[in-house]
């Protein structure tokens, strides 16, 4: 009796033991349940300001390939404004060929030699920033480094999961025997149901007691262990909620980060437009004037023929004046040798006003060669400013194009940067779910550092091009003040000619009357004029040998400028060609660092791949011992407690059912990734069409360069008929001065035979007549030439005229093509920009879309890692129920048997 209450009290121990496991059980159940949940949210909450993230970011690549067209846009408004400044220097350049002060022209020296140095001074900047680049590209690499560690880790661990796995399929291998053992268990037990009836009075078994007592010690070691495993569970429920904190406060963290972030963008998005309204303003501003300095080129080069033909004019009658004082002062030889005897009283006024007018002639023809030379040598300077300006404004062009190839190359490493941060984020997205919250924050911090550095590039772009505007409207005030210059200068050179004009009218005025009167001269007479004559003579030419000295000076003076010039241009060339080596190298090392973690990232592709195929299987596997467990259910009527358990983990399974609604969606958006992928590349052929007419525009302005190299060359044609022009005129002077030596000769020989000749000149009265004949002759023939050149030069006006309008027409024609070709530019630009942002969009619902079936399959993963334990330990707790309730019904037996 005793040992049956005492093996009464032991059975009602047993069964509170029980029922207090199964309750720890049912509330360890629903702790997990509970974490599981709070993880799951937490998840779901880091993964959404994870997309998030990656949106801003695809954003802002957008936003990266906008200002990379309107970098392209700046480059073809820079060429428009590298051709627009090239016609203003041309048209400064032509203008200026008769301008009379050198000093503008070295102030405008100046003035660009500033502009090389601040040139300069952005190239340095330009470096520094390149400088700046290589050192963001050294933290990324070594974050690519930190990531890769982060990968073996990741690799590490899903080995070890795999392993887990094994384990697991053992572990249900030992289930299924368990299960056997149990079936087995209780046929024995009914055996013994039915011993313990027929042997009802049987002493109990000393070795069954052994094996009871046995057995009890085995539950309450596995009761202690479990206590421990709750204990150990809450304190990992504790554990996770301090991260839960901690990661609340990075969620505050990362909402600042996309206030940021935002602003950035904002900013962004205005300093954007408000650049393309500055650039259209500029285009339409630049165009007026392009036109307005196309119509004074023009202007300028008719003006520029019409003076060339009035030098011709006056050269051709400065030979006649020259012919005609040949002339006289042979007829002056020819009364020489007649030696006239006699000389008539009343011809001495005439012989006065004779001499006048012949200094007065000899004096106009002076001022003409003289402004003649000064004309030539206006034009020998201005070509000369105009070589030097070519070779500044070449120099210009390549440092320009250069600056231009630069910034360009900084910003391609600049955005492969943010494509290769994109790729690396979104493989730490992958990893955020096993990463540490201070990984996340120093990624935060760096994240804050790139976007400072970005914020600086955009500074210093905008104020590098805010000063290349500058220059650009100082360089335009200039070239219009120049234009009023020569214009003014043109107006007052017209003024001299037509001064002159009337001048050589009154010369030839006075010669007629000369020729009238000059049958009464004299030999003594005519001996002083030609006298006066030789000295004038002699004064001319001594002052063309001082004029020419000046000019052979100036140029040497230009020589030695255009060789400093040439050896700067030369050194500039050499140091730009290393810097663009050094850059060319900087991108080739970026673009295989690029290529090494496209590698990388199709490898991730791959192994993700691998994990769904994974997780496909694993389901598969759940569903058969879903089943397994439902016909184990149907046999373990007797616990409740156990078949609440089995719901809850049956409802838990159900929910696996939506992986097979994930792989639909999957693959739908497999199907809407190729079909973005087409849309890209038409988009990319729309690009490619887009840079067959740019490279268009650049043929045709490649044809303008040609055609001012065709116009350069001829300005050196006409330099050099210039130089031979002035070789001719000192040959001639060389022979003129031989003349006058010969002449003076004469007149000493010809002073002894003065008396003589004074005796005779009434002899030779008739051939003085006869003379004056010929010289009214000479009269007649040169008023008709005047009047036929007086003709000649209506009719060139009238040609003029004609030329003008058709060239004011041909302008006009070009303007309207340019216009049109601009908006049909334009057009192309906006629809493409439009396609661009649409795609865009697309690609990130697509890729938000992958990242969201990412996660959820990571989610499927851990759920069925947790289902997999959850069924380890309902195993456990089935075998100890089992074993409870044998040994239950066996003490039950026992106590009916005692009884």
């Amino acid at each position: 009796m005793l040992e049956n209450a005492l093996l009464n009290e032991n059975l009602t121990q047993m069964s509170g033991e029980n029922r207090e496991l199964n309750e720890n059980i049912e509330e360890l159940d629903r702790q997990h349940e509970l974490v599981v949940e709070n993880l799951l949210t937490a998840k779901k909450k880091l993964q959404d300001r994870c997309s998030q993230l990656e949106e801003e970011l695809r954003i802002k690549q957008g936003e990266a390939s906008v200002t990379k067209e309107l970098d392209e846009l700046k480059v073809s408004y820079g060429k428009l404004e590298q051709s627009y400044v090239n016609s203003c220097q041309e048209s400064v350049r032509l203008k200026a060929e008769l301008e009379r002060i050198v000093v503008e022209n070295i102030d405008a020296v100046a003035g660009l030699e500033g502009e090389i140095t601040e040139l300069k001074k952005t190239l340095e900047e330009s470096q520094n920033s390149s400088e700046a680049v290589d050192h963001k590209f050294n933290t990324l690499a070594g974050e690519h480094a930190k990531l890769n560690e982060q990968l073996a880790t990741l690799k590490d661990e899903n080995e070890q999961m795999g392993k887990k796995l094994e384990q697991m399929t053992t572990q249900s291998e030992q289930l299924a025997k368990a299960e056997d053992e149990c079936e087995q268990l209780k046929r024995e037990l009914e055996e013994l149901k039915r011993k313990s009836e027929e042997d009802a009075f049987v002493a109990l078994d000393q070795t069954e007691l052994e094996e009871l007592r046995k057995n009890y010690e085995a539950l309450a070691a596995e009761v202690e262990r479990w206590k421990t495993d709750c204990d150990r569970l809450q304190e990992d429920n504790l554990v996770l909620q301090k991260k839960l904190e901690e990661r609340k406060t990075d969620e505050t963290q990362v909402a600042q980060l996309q206030q940021e972030v935002s602003e950035l963008q904002n900013e962004l998005r205005s300093v954007i437009i408000d650049n393309s309204v500055q650039l259209d303003a500029k285009e339409k501003e630049w165009q007026e004037k392009l036109n307005f300095v196309k119509a004074e080129n023009s202007r300028i080069q008719h003006s520029k023929d019409t003076l060339e033909a009035d030098l011709m004019q006056y050269e051709k009658e400065c030979g006649n004046l020259m012919k005609n004082n040949d002339l006289l002062i042979a007829e002056i030889d020819n009364l020489k040798c007649k030696k006239l005897e006699t000389i008539n009283e009343n011809a001495e006024d005439s012989i006065v006003i004779l001499e006048r007018q012949l200094e007065e002639s000899t004096m106009l023809n002076k001022s003409l060669e003289d402004e003649y030379q000064e004309v030539n040598k206006k034009l020998e300077e201005v070509l000369e400013e105009r070589e030097e300006l070519d070779a500044k404004v070449e120099n210009y062009q390549k440092t320009l194009e250069e600056k231009t190839r630069i910034v360009y190359d900084l910003r391609m490493t600049v955005e492969a940067l943010e494509a290769e941060k994109a790729h690396l984020l979104f493989e730490v997205n992958e990893a955020k779910a096993k990463e540490s919250t201070s990984e996340e924050l120093d990624e935060l911090e760096q994240h804050k550092l790139q976007v400072e550095d970005l914020r600086a590039q955009l500074s210093t772009i905008n104020e590098d091009h805010a000063s290349l505007v500058l220059k650009l409207q100082q360089l335009q005030q200039t070239s219009i003040e120049n234009t009023r210059n020569s214009e003014a200068k043109l107006a007052e050179c017209r003024a001299e000619l037509e001064a002159k004009e009337s001048a050589i009218k009154q010369l030839q005025a006075d010669l007629l009357r000369v020729s009238e009167t000059a049958n009464e001269t004299t030999s003594e007479v005519a001996a002083k004029v030609l006298e006066e004559r030789l000295e004038a003579e002699a004064s001319k030419a001594t002052a063309l040998a001082v004029e020419k000295d000046e000019v052979e000076e100036k140029l040497a003076k230009a020589v030695e400028e255009l060789d400093q010039v040439r050896a700067e241009f030369e050194e500039a060339s050499k140091s730009n060609a290393t810097k663009v080596a050094e850059l060319t190298q900087a991108v080739e090392g970026i673009t295989q660092q690029k290529d090494n973690l496209v590698q990388l990232v199709t490898v991730k592709h791959n192994e993700n791949v691998q994990y769904h195929a994974e997780i496909q299987r694993l389901s598969q596997l759940l569903q058969t011992e879903l089943a397994a467990k439902n016909e184990a259910k149907a046999d373990s009527d007797e616990c409740s407690s156990l078949r609440e358990r089995l719901a809850q983990l049956e409802a838990q399974t159900a929910k696996l059912a939506d992986f097979d609604k994930m792989a639909d969606q999957i693959q739908f958006l497999r199907e809407k990734s190729d079909i973005l992928t087409n849309n890209l590349l038409i988009e990319q052929n729309n690009q490619k069409v887009l840079q067959q007419e740019k490279q268009e525009v650049i043929e045709q302005k490649n044809g303008l360069a040609k055609d001012l190299e065709r116009l350069r060359q001829h300005l050196l044609e006409i330099e050099e008929a210039h130089t031979l022009e002035t070789v001719e005129l000192q040959q001639r002077y060389d022979e003129a001065r031989g003349k006058l030596q010969t002449l003076e000769e004469d007149v000493k020989k010809s002073s002894n035979a003065q008396k003589s000749a004074s005796i005779r000149a009434n002899q030779h009265a008739e051939t003085l007549q006869a003379q004056y004949h010929l010289l009214q002759q000479q009269r007649d023939e040169l008023a008709a030439k005047l009047s036929a050149a007086d003709d000649r030069d209506y009719k060139n006006l009238a040609s003029l005229t004609n030329l003008q309008v058709a060239l004011e027409q041909f302008q006009n024609n070009k303007e309207r093509d340019i216009e049109l070709a601009t908006l049909a530019i334009r057009r192309d630009l906006e629809q493409a920009q439009a396609r661009e942002m649409a795609l865009k969009g697309d690609i990130r619902q697509l890729q938000q879309q992958l990242a969201d079936a990412k996660n959820g399959l990571l989610a499927a993963a851990r759920i069925s890692d947790q289902l997999e334990i959850a069924q380890v330990t309902v195993a456990s707790l089935r075998e100890e129920l089992s074993k409870s309730n044998d040994r239950y019904l066996q003490l039950e037996g026992r106590l009916q048997a005692t009884d």
